[in-house]
């Protein structure tokens, strides 16, 4: 994982060990998914639209396909083929915060199928508690002003943890936090 966040912040033009400060007692965790054979897949998601907001998000499969994308500029839906032996990394909301936009997460979703079950391991990497996240200072300037407005990591994933528990509460989401534009719905 941290190799992979060096790769970005040289790829943001910063040093590559730009993001070290932010993972000090970080959280990394993992978890097995499970998608049976469904008689009627047209008719159940495996996991609806959503969006990632930790840092980054590492997933292998059982090279049974199921994980779609959304394509941004005309919001179809588009099918991931497995490749044996890869992993898809998916950037996740904390990124697009540290990055002021350049990378951006993607809504993504699980379909299944009726013809195969599906298994995904699925490792997410998230900052320390006590990080601040907020665009990066050498990414805000003049002319690419900061796009979000800062927030604490621990408190947006624990108010994540009791919205996933009480159904009836609107989930925060890293879009709250977008300076200059109104709030839209959720994914």
């Amino acid at each position: 994982m941290c190799q992979l966040l060096e790769l970005i912040a040289l790829s943001l033009g910063l040093p590559a060990d730009r993001f070290n400060r932010y993972l000090e007692n970080h959280m990394n965790y993992a978890r097995i998914n499970y998608f049976p054979i469904c008689p009627t897949p047209e008719l159940v998601l495996g996991k609806g639209a959503h969006k990632d907001h930790a840092i980054l998000t590492l997933l292998t499969t059982n090279e049974v396909s199921g994980l779609e994308l959304k394509r941004k500029s005309d919001g179809e839906w588009l099918r991931l083929r497995p490749i044996p032996d890869s992993v898809v990394v998916i950037m996740a909301g904390v990124l697009q915060v540290w990055s002021n936009d350049e990378y951006e997460c993607i809504v993504h979703r699980v379909v299944v199928n009726s013809e195969n079950e599906r298994f995904s391991m699925v490792t997410v990497a998230s900052p320390s508690y006590h990080v601040m996240v907020k665009p990066i200072e050498e990414l805000v300037t003049e002319e690419n002003p900061s796009k979000f407005k800062e927030y604490k990591w621990g408190d947006f994933f624990m108010s994540r943890r009791v919205s996933n528990l009480d159904k009836t509460k609107t989930a925060i989401q890293i879009t709250d936090f977008k300076l200059g534009e109104e709030r839209k719905p959720h994914v």
